[in-house]
């Protein structure tokens, strides 16, 4: 057997043990398709600048919504995953940098997560930015995109957050009555938790029409809460805004 042909089925066996695990410093190779352990799902930068964890099938389970944005994706060496746009600006962040995240793991369920060793830091089912219909983490990062019909619920299911057909953020219990809104109904035309930490409901022309005013505060997260609160959150976990303080 050649040297070449040898040296081929190495780095073949070695993208296959390694695929699972995504190390700090590693950037992600467009269109290249990184493997869970058992074959059934796959994180790939698409070429379109989209960061997708997806099923063997080609069905999407998670994204980063940075379609036409992103020209580069990056585990960085502070542990944070970031996708980069135009003039190296950061149009999505998992916001764990700094905290020890040392692997990010193509999980054989489904789930992307970044470790600190062993400790999960986020997780894609975890409030990672594609906001399932249902889910109930409670918890939704920056960059994170409402998806009208979709609901995060409290870790209790008591409670959940939705971005109603008629441009309405609310807060409900689990039988349907309203906690709090946005009171952007017949207004709103998507809602956003940017990855400035501002909370923002915009109109059809992208003109914001309501906003919890938390940008460039350190924000770093908002919570459905099992004590039907909506919190804002930084990442020193201190309050920066509450629903119950805006009613």
């Amino acid at each position: 057997m050649s040297k070449n042909l040898l040296a081929l089925i190495g780095i073949f066996f070695g993208l296959l043990i390694n695929a699972q695990n995504i190390r700090n410093g590693q950037s992600l190779q467009q269109d290249r398709k990184y493997w869970s352990d058992n074959q059934q799902f796959y994180l790939q930068f698409q070429n379109d600048g989209n960061l997708v964890f997806y099923r063997r099938s080609g069905t999407p389970v998670w994204e980063s919504k940075t379609a036409n944005r992103g020209s580069s994706a990056i585990f960085q060496d502070d542990g944070n995953l970031v996708v980069y746009g135009l003039r190296n600006r950061a149009v999505f962040s998992t916001n764990t940098a700094d905290r020890g995240g040392n692997k990010l793991t193509i999980q054989d369920d489904g789930n992307l997560v970044i470790y600190n060793n062993n400790n999960p830091l986020w997780a894609s089912t975890n409030g990672g930015n594609n906001g399932s219909s249902g889910q109930r983490s409670g918890n939704i990062n920056l960059g994170h995109t409402f998806r009208s019909g979709n609901k995060t619920y409290s870790p209790n299911s008591r409670y959940y957050l939705s971005f109603q057909a008629d441009g309405n953020l609310v807060l409900s219990r689990s039988n349907g009555t309203p906690i709090w809104s946005s009171d952007t109904n017949n207004k709103g035309g998507r809602a956003e938790f940017q990855n400035d930490g501002n909370l923002v409901v915009y109109d059809s022309y992208s003109k914001a029409v309501w906003k919890s005013n938390t940008s460039n505060t350190g924000a770093s997260r908002l919570s459905v809460q099992d004590d039907g609160n909506l919190v804002i959150y930084d990442r020193n976990n201190n309050v920066v805004w509450a629903s119950s303080s805006q009613q």
